[in-house]
């Protein structure tokens, strides 16, 4: 999809994979939150796209026969994409994308989010820094229904599955938390490599002679 923004190209960030479990302290990991926050003064966009490897369990089989005590299983998953949207997000505000799995989609799976947009790059690490869109993400538990405060009817909503469709979660799980700083740059080259490679170009053709 086509940018509008002239000034600024189009960086292209991922969370690399990250591997999301059944539950987090006995709640089902059934949510995803992606945040998209921009603090500038003008209009920035992204668009943002879930790529996910289903748990194995069933039907796979792992790859190298049957398990036993001190075998290394493996199993082969293919990765199906799903685009979440493009997002244009107002100056100085926060915009939160949400996605609630049924089924038990999200749960033993692994995730890998990936964002194009006006988000800013060092040159010289190629890591992601403030100045234009900031992005993260989080997998939790989908609010239940009629829950004040008291844990344990929480966990039983949950167990017999009383969902309510409101925003945010009741539970994250920290092992999902992908925070801006270590989202990855990924594009052909890294801006930075320019310097490097032609450091090694010239050190090369000095040997050389």
């Amino acid at each position: 999809m086509k940018m509008d923004h002239k000034d600024q190209k189009q960086v292209t960030l991922t969370t690399g994979p990250v591997y999301v479990p059944r539950f987090n302290d006995d709640f089902p990991n059934d949510k995803l939150i992606v945040t998209l926050k921009n603090p500038t003064h003008k209009k920035l966009q992204a668009q943002v796209t879930l790529g996910i490897c289903n748990s194995p369990n069933p039907p796979a089989s792992p790859l190298g026969g049957g398990g036993t005590d001190n075998s290394v299983q493996t199993f082969e998953i293919m990765e199906t994409e799903t685009n979440l949207g493009f997002f244009k997000v107002d100056p100085m505000t926060c915009l939160r994308i949400e996605k609630t799995f049924v089924n038990n989609q999200l749960q033993d799976s692994v995730i890998r989010l990936t964002a194009i947009g006006d988000f800013k790059i060092c040159e010289d690490s190629c890591e992601p820094i403030c100045g234009f869109l900031e992005i993260s993400s989080v997998v939790g538990t989908e609010p239940v229904v009629n829950v004040q405060s008291a844990i344990p009817v929480e966990k039983t909503a949950l167990h017999q599955g009383g969902y309510y469709g409101s925003s945010g979660a009741d539970v994250t799980d920290p092992q999902t938390i992908v925070l801006y700083p270590n989202w990855v740059f990924c594009e052909n080259h890294c801006p930075c490599d320019s310097d490097s490679h032609s450091d090694s170009s010239s050190s090369s053709s000095d040997d050389d002679h």
